[in-house]
């Protein structure tokens, strides 16, 4: 009895322990727990803990004798059978995947967790293979450009529960295919363009005061170690100067994919849409997902839970901050949007 309850002690541990390592950068920190930890299991079992570390986070590897690694190793044709397989299984399961496809602050985060909390859906990261849907900040990857991973979709694809993934991602017909074919469901969401410039001022802000994060601020924002200490008018600059093409690249990227017939995107705007009346919000997005009618009212309460906002990253929660911005940072982004006046109609993001 004693060793059977020992086993169920163990086997208790190994999916919080999984989500543990998935926020660790430190190869060599990595590798310590996760031996220390494989070793505590039978040997019988040390190839089924592995594999569970191992897709925990993408770093582990774990240390296997070669005479032992070769008889594990795969070739090219067992590869593609095995990849074949998870996608086709993936591609087919019969869950709810959805992608809110964002422009950073437009409420994107507290949309996400309501639709999580009001269709009752676990978080993914669909641009990196990890584990855990926040650990690809703490493993370093803000920097990158947000595409969909396939393996990532894959991974997610076969949770048997669907999800609700959150990315600052443009869109392209390669990605919007990828996503066709995995069954998820991408809402567009998007916002003024000076409000946003200055909601994220206050943003990277926020941050810089706090004590400094595990992978350090600059591949957390990009931004110069000195940002904090510019007056209001250089930060707004070269925020706008960092951002502006890319949102505005974002959001006619997805517009240009849905006119080919590529996508078809729930849009949801930050003023009219996420300001606007909650429960005609949910509405729209209960009728764009097909799903129980009943999950209206859950849906609406979610939205309009602006308890722990900050965990939320819910700033104001108001339209028309950007009104105060400096003349010049305003000139600056109105003269990179000229550019492409005659591609797309941006009066949502620039007005007239």
């Amino acid at each position: 009895m004693d060793n059977l309850a020992r086993k169920e002690d163990l086997d208790r541990e190994i999916g919080p322990f999984m989500r543990k390592i998935s926020f660790i950068a430190d190869p060599r920190q990595l590798s310590e727990l996760c031996h220390e930890f494989l070793f505590r299991f039978p040997p019988q079992r040390g190839l089924e803990i592995a594999s569970a570390l191992t897709f925990a986070n993408p770093f582990f590897m774990a240390d296997i004798p070669d005479e032992n690694a070769r008889q594990l190793a795969v070739n090219l044709e067992l590869f593609a059978e095995i990849v074949m397989r998870a996608k086709l299984t993936a591609a087919r399961a019969p869950q709810l995947n959805i992608l809110v496809a964002c422009a950073p602050k437009s409420a994107s985060t507290f949309i996400q967790d309501a639709l999580r909390t009001g269709l009752n859906l676990p978080a993914a990261g669909l641009f990196t293979a990890t584990y855990d849907a926040g650990s690809g900040s703490a493993l370093g990857a803000n920097l990158r450009e947000q595409e969909p991973d396939e393996l990532a979709l894959i991974r997610n694809g076969l949770n048997k529960r669907g999800y609700v993934s959150q990315m600052h991602m443009r869109c392209s017909p390669y990605a919007a295919r990828l996503l066709n074919a995995y069954n998820v469901r991408p809402i567009v969401t998007y916002r003024n363009l000076f409000d946003t410039i200055v909601s994220v001022d206050d943003m990277q802000c926020d941050w810089r005061r706090a004590p400094g994060t595990t992978v350090g601020y600059y591949f957390n924002d990009g931004l110069p170690g000195n940002f904090l200490s510019l007056d209001r008018e250089d930060r707004l600059m070269i925020l706008a100067q960092r951002h502006t093409a890319w949102f505005l690249q974002f959001y006619m990227s997805w517009k240009k994919c849905e006119r080919m017939g590529l996508t078809k995107p729930l849009w949801v705007s930050y003023d009219s849409d996420f300001l606007g009346d909650k429960q005609v919000l949910a509405q729209r997005v209960i009728d764009f997902l097909g799903v129980d009618g009943a999950a209206v009212i859950k849906l609406t309460n979610a939205f309009e839970d602006k308890s722990n906002g900050g965990a939320k990253r819910f700033n104001k929660g108001v339209a028309g901050r950007g009104k105060d911005m400096p003349q010049a940072v305003r000139d600056f982004i109105l003269r990179v949007a000229d550019y492409y006046r005659d591609d797309e109609d941006l009066t949502p993001l620039v007005g007239e």
